[in-house]
């Protein structure tokens, strides 16, 4: 191992024992620490896509930690059946069941195992304990092939836990050949309130589902005429039963039912994401344009100086705004045109360094011993303002997550991503400050202010411990 490896690492050890001496530092850092964890690992926080996921349950539902209170302890909770195999068939009457595939979904194939009437019934039950529902929606996808002669019926029913049937709904007689649809039944449908004896503007789910017990839900299929020659099949897709809670996960769910935690913990890799590299972008550029307009001086420092203070003068955000609106709205356009933006406070910073570093004795024998510019700006400037650059680099990310989440609250960020600042956009958009759904407004402003103050503990002490040894050089 070099000599110059060695200095090295015990320099970056030294940093780290001062450092670790500082509460407020390693505050930032535990801070910094958890949000890192959270963007990481948001594969394996959530189970839901951000962007994908909706109707998980009710529009705004709150979090399901709020059920420890004692005016949510029995709010709605979200049942579920997600799978066709949830369902269980309780009647087979001269029917075989065949499972198989259509597409890339699960199917059961039903037909008449032989000549005379065949039925069968598929059964999904639940138990419910808590008040009244909202809404309930149950969609059956299936389809109806017969021979000339052979028909079919199907229906749903359900079954409170007292025993009284509501035939939900009831189809035609099947002949020949239905295809592929999808049968839903939705508690809001005014139709089938008139058709089960309800007024128009009642609450069904209330109606049908006001006590404490088990329901059921029946699929029923009949098939008539099939003999020795003549036959029908009766495919059932994934059917699926649904009551969407007032309760859910551990932030709510926004307008559309969609989970909150999900948008936010891939907001938080998002977030991060765009701070990184908008940062190293920003003191790439900058740490270059202030080692050569240092160096050189002259006229070069004096154009890249007046490019410097023209940029630094032209209003930020409006211009940004302008941008994303002409060329779109792509957090690659974001993060590039953020970064353009950033870059020139570290210019002025490593310039000023540059220029007393130029003057160091050993910058002098290094141009004595012939080397070029080049060389002395890689070997003897930029290891000397790196702590600086570092420092700069901390401080600037807060900036670029900031900015991000400005931009998107005002609408123009990238609605294809998840970030903080479009979670803020739909909450002002979609009523979140009216209905004081604070579940949904707080997480992600708490978030950006934190994680804002914790890289600005951890560049304040950088700061002050490279600056420490560099006064001591």
């Amino acid at each position: 191992m070099s000599t110059n490896t060695r200095k090295r690492k015990s320099a970056l050890r030294e940093v780290w024992d001062e450092y670790k001496r500082s509460p407020q530092g390693m505050f930032g850092l535990v801070l910094f620490l958890i949000f890192l964890f959270i963007g990481v690992g948001a594969p394996l926080l959530t189970p839901y896509d951000p962007l994908e996921d909706r109707g998980l349950a009710d529009s705004m539902a709150r979090p399901a930690w709020m059920r420890f209170f004692p005016k949510y302890r029995n709010a709605p909770v979200t049942v579920d059946a997600l799978s066709l195999r949830d369902w269980n068939v309780t009647v087979e009457e001269n029917v075989r069941l065949e499972w198989g595939q259509r597409g890339e979904e699960e199917v059961l194939f039903v037909s008449p195992a032989g000549p005379g009437p065949a039925r069968f019934v598929m059964e999904y039950s639940f138990d419910y304990h808590s008040d009244p529902p909202d809404t309930f929606i149950l969609q059956v996808p299936y389809s109806f092939e017969g021979d000339t002669g052979v028909t079919g019926r199907a229906a749903i029913v359900l079954v409170d836990p007292s025993g009284d049937e509501y035939r939900m709904w009831e189809s035609r007689v099947m002949r020949n050949q239905v295809r592929w649809t999808t049968q839903r039944v939705d508690s809001r449908d005014m139709q089938l309130k008139t058709r089960l004896g309800f007024r128009p503007l009642a609450n069904l789910a209330h109606e049908l589902i006001d006590e404490k017990g088990e329901y059921r839900f029946l699929l029923q299929f009949e098939i008539d005429g099939a003999d020795d020659e003549k036959g029908a099949t009766v495919t059932v897709g994934q059917s699926r039963f649904r009551i969407p809670g007032r309760l859910h996960g551990p932030l709510g769910t926004d307008h559309l039912g969609a989970d909150l935690w999900a948008q936010f913990v891939y907001g938080t890799r998002t977030s991060l994401t765009i701070g990184f590299i908008v940062a190293a972008l920003a003191v790439v550029v900058g740490t270059l344009v202030g080692i050569v307009s240092g160096y050189f001086g002259g006229w070069v420092d004096e154009l890249l100086m007046r490019l410097v203070d023209v940029l630094i003068a032209i209003p930020f955000l409006p211009i940004l705004i302008v941008f994303v609106a002409v060329v779109g709205k792509s957090i690659s356009t974001l993060v590039v045109l953020v970064a353009i933006f950033s870059w020139m406070s570290i210019a002025r910073l490593v310039r000023s360094q540059t220029l007393t570093l130029r003057e160091r004795t050993f910058v002098e024998a290094a141009r004595a011993a012939g080397a070029g510019p080049r060389y002395i700006m890689k070997t003897h400037i930029l290891p000397n303002v790196l702590g600086l650059v570092f420092a700069a680099l901390v401080l600037l990310i807060p900036s670029a997550i900031v900015t991000e989440a400005t931009l998107s609250f005002l609408g123009f960020g990238d609605p294809r991503v998840p970030t903080w600042g479009r979670m803020l956009q739909n909450a002002k958009s979609f009523g979140a400050f009216t209905e004081l759904a604070w579940w949904w407004i707080l997480p992600p402003g708490l978030a950006l202010t934190i994680l804002a103050m914790a890289f600005v503990f951890i560049g304040n002490t950088l700061d002050d411990i490279l600056n420490r040894r560099s006064s001591e050089r």
